[in-house]
């Protein structure tokens, strides 16, 4: 099968413009970081200890849930920690329904970085300066599709008009997910594991949700450098396949189908690891070793 020219992975989509107003029965909660030149890797943010994305600098999350209470843990560069930050207790929110939440990441330091509640005038002048991340899919149960916002309050004064919210711009397509291969499969192997199965059921869920029609759909597989390289672009390939074909199984039917392409480790995100085969190089290498989920279509 014919290879592409790599093609580097989507991080972030619109920039943002402006909040609706949140659904009576749920709350808005915006996730977001500014960018700080000393802290450059992802903070990784679980819901209730379940995944739900990765913030860059610059980058924004935005998603409704239910009213209730939530533990939302905030990690700095948590694939260096075998992702255990999710095992830490989170910080504690009461979420009431019909309100927005706003939560800025407080990077004062890489060991402990808290959410911060910040108020909405504020909010919005420090996330007009991010963009919606867009390289990874929710994991998250809590995680709801937001209902229809709430009217404006009406306004009583005589002929004055009616304030209708003027509608959010639906993010550009394509679309790049990313699904850490180390969650998928083994080292080194081609067979999907239970969580595999499950973290691909998981996103042909949020793609039924999403997309109102799935145009076609790239797999890109990806390995790290460790080996040999023939071996490595195989093994690319074979994943990249594994999961199209579990994607089609769970459902997801692109009118123009699936291309599946195998990249082997020319496209690294983490470039300062050791290729040698050691523990400490395995670990390092993480991040490199991913299937990424480009999808042609439109949103809804």
């Amino acid at each position: 099968m014919a290879t592409t020219t790599p093609q580097p992975i989507v991080k972030f989509g619109d920039k943002f413009q402006s909040a609706q107003r949140a659904p009576l029965e749920q709350i808005r909660i915006f996730v977001y970081r500014q960018n700080h030149p000393a802290y450059t890797s992802p903070v990784n943010i679980y819901l209730e200890g379940r995944f739900h994305t990765a913030l860059l600098n610059g980058g924004y999350s935005e998603f409704c849930a239910a009213p209730g209470r939530m533990a939302i843990q905030s990690v700095y560069d948590d694939a260096q920690k075998m992702h255990l930050g999710k095992q830490v207790t989170g910080q504690p929110w009461e979420l009431k329904a019909g309100n927005t939440l706003y939560l800025r990441v407080s990077e004062t330091s890489a060991m402990s970085m808290t959410l911060l509640e910040v108020a909405p005038e504020q909010a919005h002048k420090e996330l007009s300066r991010t963009a919606a991340q867009a390289h990874v899919l929710s994991r998250a149960p809590a995680v709801q599709v937001c209902g229809t916002p709430a009217p404006p309050p009406v306004v009583t004064a005589a002929v004055a008009p009616v304030v209708v919210a003027a509608p959010v711009r639906k993010p550009p397509v394509p679309r790049a997910y990313a699904l850490q291969a180390d969650a998928l499969f083994e080292f080194g192997k081609t067979e999907l594991k239970v969580s595999g199965y499950n973290a691909i059921e998981v996103m042909a869920q949020g793609l039924k949700q999403d997309f109102s029609q799935v145009d076609r759909i790239r797999v890109v597989g990806h390995s790290d450098p460790i080996g040999n390289p023939k071996l490595n672009h195989v093994l690319s390939l074979e994943r990249a396949e594994k999961v199209a074909n579990q994607l089609r199984d769970l459902g997801i039917k692109p009118l123009q189908g699936f291309k599946t392409e195998g990249q082997g480790a020319a496209s690294q995100v983490k470039t300062d690891c050791s290729n040698k085969p050691s523990p400490a190089s395995k670990l390092c290498h993480a991040p490199n070793r991913r299937v990424e989920i480009i999808v042609y279509g439109a949103k809804k």
